[in-house]
C-alpha cells in the first residue's frame, strides 16, 4: 500500500510529543513493508536530520514553515477567513505539493497528521482522487472550548469563546470532507460526535515502546520530580506556570532538597528564567535523551488543564517506572486506575498533598509504578496501535485488513472511567 503523510514538522528520532506519534506510525508502517512519502515543514536547522529517512521512505519533500499573511499584525488573525491555528498553516505552496505527490506516486490513501494539516486534504484544486484521513490529536474546537471554560467570563474568555464558535464552522467542514477521521482517545471521540455526529471517527491511540522507556537498570536515589513537554505548546506552558504558583512552593518548603525539572523545547522567557529566582527549579530546554532526567526523578507531575488527546509523556514517565500524579486531562484515553496506578489531583492542594505523600512514602512509589508499568507494557504497544491503524487503511483502500483478532475498528480499545 503507498501511503501519503502530510504533518506540520519534520519527523526524528528527537521529536516529542504528537510529533513521536507521527515518528513511530512512520518507522513501523515502513518496516512492515508500505510504500510510504511524506510532505511536511522543515526549518532550515531541522533539514539534515531527514537523512535519517534516506532509503526507508519512497520519497520526502519539504518546504519552508509558513510564515501567516497576517504576520505582524495583531488582529488580523480573528478576520481571516479560516481561523487559528488553521490561518496560521496556510500554505498555497503545501496545497500543490500535495498534488503533485499523488499525482506523480499514485497514493492509494493520503493521511493528514494534525488537524491543521487537513487543510491541504480539504478543497483542494491540485488533489487527484485518493482516499484521505485526518488524524487528529487535538481537535481544535474541542480545546478551545476547554480553554474558554477554563478563562470563564473574562475578556479574554469571551474572545475564545467567539474563536471557539468560529473554529467549529471551519474545522468540522474539513473533518466531514474526509473518508475518516482519527482520534487518540475515547473522550475525544465523544466530544468530536457532540459536534459532528455522523461523523465517521475511529479511536487509534498513542503507544509507548518498552524498550527504550523502561525502569533504569542501576536506580539511583531520585532527587526531583519532572515534567516534560514541548513548550510551543500552551497547555504545556500553562500547566508549569500554574504549578510553580500553586503546588511548587509547599513542595519546596517541605523538601529543599528536591529538583522540579522542567524538560523540553523552547520553553517561554518567563519559565526558562525561573531558576533566577529559585535555584531548585532546573529547566534544560531541548535534550537529547528525556530518560535520565526520569530516572533520577521521584514522581512526574502532569498539571495539564487544556486541550485533548493522549499524552505520551505520560506513558513514557509509566513505561520509565516512575509514579505520576497528573489532572483527568493529562490521563484522558490511558485505562488509569486512580491510586492504583496513578495519583489524579485536579485541584492545587490535592495535588500538593498526593505529591508529598509519594516524596514520604518510598514503599507506595515503588507500588504505583510497578502496577502502571504493568498496565503500558500489557495494552500500549506501539505494535497495537499501528496494527489498528494499518487495518483501517487497509479497510478503507478495500484491502482485507490483516487477522490479528483485534477488535472492531468501530470501537474503542477501552472506555474511560
Amino acid at each position: 500500500m503507498r501511503i501519503l503523510v502530510l504533518c506540520p514538522e519534520l519527523p526524528h528520532a528527537r521529536v516529542l510529543s504528537g510529533h513521536r506519534i507521527v515518528y513511530e506510525r512512520l518507522r513501523r508502517l515502513t518496516d512492515r513493508g508500505h510504500e510510504v512519502g511524506v510532505a511536511c515543514f522543515a526549518a532550515e536547522a531541522e533539514r539534515p536530520r531527514a537523512a535519517e529517512w534516506a532509503g526507508r521512505l519512497l520519497e520526502l519533500e519539504l518546504l519552508p514553515p509558513p510564515r501567516a499573511a497576517h504576520h505582524g499584525r495583531a488582529f488580523a488573525p480573528w478576520i481571516a477567513a479560516a481561523p487559528p491555528p488553521f490561518s496560521e498553516w496556510a500554505c498555497p505552496a503545501m496545497h500543490r505539493l500535495a498534488g503533485e505527490m499523488v499525482e506523480r506516486s499514485r497514493y492509494d490513501v493520503a493521511i493528514a497528521e494534525f488537524s491543521v494539516m487537513a487543510q491541504f486534504l480539504h478543497g483542494n484544486p491540485y488533489l487527484p482522487a485518493v482516499r484521505r484521513v485526518v488524524s487528529v490529536h487535538e481537535c481544535e474546537t474541542v480545546a478551545a472550548r476547554r480553554r474558554a471554560e477554563l478563562l470563564n467570563y473574562s475578556p479574554a474568555g469571551l474572545l475564545e469563546r467567539w474563536r471557539r464558535d468560529r473554529l467549529a464552522v471551519h474545522e468540522f467542514r474539513i473533518y466531514r470532507s474526509a473518508d475518516v477521521v482519527t482520534v487518540l482517545t475515547p473522550q475525544e471521540r465523544y466530544h468530536v460526535l457532540e459536534y459532528a455526529p455522523d461523523l465517521r471517527t475511529v479511536v487509534i491511540p498513542s503507544g509507548v515502546d518498552t524498550r527504550v522507556f523502561r525502569p533504569a537498570e542501576h536506580p539511583i536515589p531520585p532527587d526531583g520530580i519532572i515534567f516534560t513537554g514541548h513548550f510551543s505548546h500552551e497547555q504545556n506552558r500553562d500547566a508549569v506556570r500554574w504549578f510553580l504558583a500553586r503546588v511548587w512552593p509547599a513542595i519546596r518548603d517541605r523538601h529543599p532538597e528536591i529538583f522540579f525539572y522542567v524538560v523540553g523545547p523552547n520553553p517561554p522567557p518567563d519559565i526558562r528564567d525561573s531558576p533566577w529566582r529559585d535555584p531548585r527549579i532546573v529547566v534544560t530546554g531541548e535534550v537529547t535523551d528525556v530518560r535520565p532526567y526520569l530516572h533520577r526523578s521521584a514522581v512526574y507531575v502532569c498539571p495539564i488543564r487544556m486541550g485533548s488527546g493522549m499524552r505520551g509523556k505520560v506513558l513514557e514517565a509509566m513505561a520509565a517506572g516512575v509514579p505520576v500524579v497528573a489532572t483527568s486531562a493529562a490521563v484522558e484515553g490511558i485505562p488509569i486506575q486512580p491510586g492504583g496506578t496513578c495519583m489524579i489531583a485536579d485541584d492545587a492542594d490535592v495535588m500538593r498533598d498526593q505529591i508529598l505523600w509519594l516524596l514520604d512514602d518510598e514503599p507506595l512509589r515503588r507500588r504505583l509504578a510497578q502496577r502502571a508499568l504493568e498496565v503500558v507494557r500489557e495494552r500500549l504497544s506501539w505494535e497495537r496501535s499501528v496494527d489498528r491503524l494499518e487495518d483501517l487503511l487497509l479497510e478503507i483502500t478495500g484491502r482485507a485488513p490483516r487477522r490479528r483478532g483485534v477488535r472492531s475498528l468501530a470501537e474503542p480499545l477501552w472506555l474511560p472511567g
